[in-house]
């Protein structure tokens, strides 16, 4: 009998470990995040970073309605339907199809099947796909008292149940508020109290992001430092230096190449960023996005000409957006000295808003000097008439409140959420000087937001500046501030107005868009003639981003869609 070649026998074994080393390092890098390759002239990968001057407050969608908190929030939560572009067109997002039936008092959602959660440890072998009990969770959660809902005046009051299940305070894990029902895992039924026009709208707040119903359960209040959504992104790690956030690996979306979003594998904010720092941090491309640059540092992005003759200066591009964000003055109008009308008209009469834009902004900036909201493709009110500086007559209103030389108004604190020798701290600062001319004593506080809306809750503010952006393209976004409903926590100056609650929501029920025009803008006028805060200017969203950034896209209410994002580095023509 032939005896077998060990050394023949030795080479089969060494071939056949070969190729499973082959396939398995084939299999590694076909999955790896450096070997995906995009359709058309887009790209994966890489790193974008840019910086915040606070620290952000909250990563729990429905406990904050701060831009920058919400900018972050949007990339870790989908909505069911969200603004596509910059004019606010709302598409579906979660959503599959939403279908309005029984006159418009409830509402089908039919979701995308497939949506996956975020991996996490709290699923434990569990299924991480999206269902109507997870949406279920959420409307009923934002209906609820539980401390971290700060949103509740977006739903509470619209949908049947919710007032009963807001004033119970009812726990949303345990229990669904009744006009919120799960037809089946892929279908849930909204039932409204009314047939409110609005309620699609709202549904796209970025506060609405969707919350997993058994990540909630899992982690109860440190959720929030777990904030496990179906978004482009999810949380990597947080401190008081910054934010990380990673690619979503299974997130459902495509763009219109097929290819799958997001692009980006890493998203770094860093916070708590002086203001100076940000331009350095610009020009050195450790950032590559600047948020609202004022008119008069540009210089400090863009450079001197002579370091333009020297080819030193940084490209990139500058994206203006139509102004939609109002700057304000906020007063408790419930104590005072603010609940005197008269007080309220000396302020607005002494405060010359063409002079801050111009001058302390340098032309950053639309004055308001009639009305508060931004006039727009979808809504401007020529009835209103021009608020013009008149000291004379402010003075003799401080007379008629019962202020004299003999009784002087008492020294303001004016809390102010912004850095010192920002343009907001500055622009405030000249608001002081300008009320020193009819005998105001109020003096600059700087705070934080978190700082300064936690003392306007607890009544520890009289005075504060604030600043509002419109959630959608809807007058009703911008009014609803002012709304006197149940648990409204968005009307902070505590405006109380029979006749404007009235108008408001008939405004939110009428089908004809010229009657709920018109009643927006009645109610816009009950607003400005009670000076129930002091609008000083509108502004652009004035963004600079480095050249290498491609895919920018942000919708009217400042949300960026981080997930169409891609890097393309610059080729070097030298």
């Amino acid at each position: 009998m032939a005896m077998k070649n060990p050394f023949k026998s030795s080479k089969f074994v060494f071939f056949f470990l070969a190729l499973g080393l082959f396939v398995v390092l084939f299999f590694y890098l076909w999955n790896s995040q450096s070997t995906r390759v995009a359709k058309g002239d887009k790209m994966y990968g890489g790193i974008f970073s840019y910086a915040l001057s606070e620290p952000l407050t909250s990563l729990f969608p429905l406990e904050t309605n701060s831009l920058s908190d919400l900018r972050v929030i949007s990339q870790l939560f989908d909505p069911l339907v969200k603004q596509s572009d910059s004019k606010g067109t709302i598409q579906n997002c979660l959503a599959e199809k939403i279908e309005l039936k029984d006159n418009g008092k409830c509402v089908y959602i039919r979701l995308r099947k497939g949506v996956l959660f975020h991996k996490d440890d709290c699923f434990a072998g569990e299924s991480r796909e999206l269902t109507a009990y997870d949406v279920a969770f959420t409307l009923s959660f934002a209906c609820s008292k539980n401390k971290q809902n700060q949103s509740s005046n977006l739903l509470v009051g619209k949908i049947v149940g919710s007032e009963q299940f807001y004033k119970n305070n009812e726990n949303p894990l345990e229990k669904l508020v009744i006009g919120v029902q799960v037809i089946h895992p892929s279908l849930v039924k909204i039932v409204l109290t009314k047939p409110y026009n609005n309620i699609i709208q709202l549904l796209s707040h970025p506060s609405l992001g969707i919350i997993s119903k058994t990540a909630c359960a899992y982690y109860k209040d440190a959720f929030q430092k777990h904030p496990v959504g179906s978004g482009p992104f999810y949380l990597g790690s947080i401190s008081e230096k910054g934010v990380k956030l990673y690619r979503n690996n299974d997130y459902w979306s495509f763009d219109e190449l097929g290819n799958q979003l997001p692009f980006l594998d890493e998203i770094n904010i860093n916070t708590q960023t002086a203001l100076s720092d940000e331009y350095v941090l610009f020009s050195q491309k450790k950032v590559d996005l600047l948020f609202d640059l004022p008119a008069n540092q540009l210089d400090l992005a863009f450079g001197t000409l002579s370091e333009a003759k020297k080819g030193k200066n940084l490209l990139h591009r500058v994206h203006i957006q139509k102004a939609s964000k109002i700057n304000y003055i906020g007063w408790d109008v419930s104590k005072p000295p603010f609940n005197n009308l008269y007080v309220r008209q000396a302020f607005e009469l002494a405060i010359d808003r063409n002079r801050i834009c111009n001058e302390v902004l340098s032309g950053d900036g639309q004055a308001i000097t009639h009305g508060f909201i931004p006039t727009s493709n979808f809504y401007s009110n020529p009835f209103l008439s021009d608020v013009q500086v008149d000291l004379k007559t402010a003075k003799n209103l401080m007379q008629k409140a019962g202020y004299f030389p003999s009784r002087s108004f008492p020294k303001i604190p004016f809390y102010v959420n912004a850095q010192l020798g920002s343009t907001s701290d500055l622009w405030c600062r000249d608001v002081c000087r300008q009320l020193a001319k009819i005998g105001i004593q109020a003096f600059v506080v700087n705070v934080s937001t978190k700082e300064r809306d936690q003392k306007i809750i607890n009544g520890g503010a009289l005075l504060w500046k604030a600043g509002w952006v419109g959630d959608y393209p809807d007058a009703e976004s911008y009014l609803r501030l002012f709304y006197h409903g149940p648990n409204n926590k968005e009307n902070l100056v505590k405006f109380e107005n029979q006749h404007f609650d009235q108008l408001y929501l008939k405004s939110t029920l009428t089908k004809n868009a010229q009657e709920k025009k018109a009643l927006q803008r009645m109610c816009e006028s009950i607003v400005a003639n009670d000076c129930a805060i002091i609008p000083v200017y509108s502004e652009d969203f004035f963004v600079m981003i480095n050249l290498r950034v491609r895919g920018f896209e942000m919708n009217s209410s400042g949300i960026i869609d981080f997930a169409k994002i891609f890097l393309k580095e610059l080729k070097n023509k030298n």
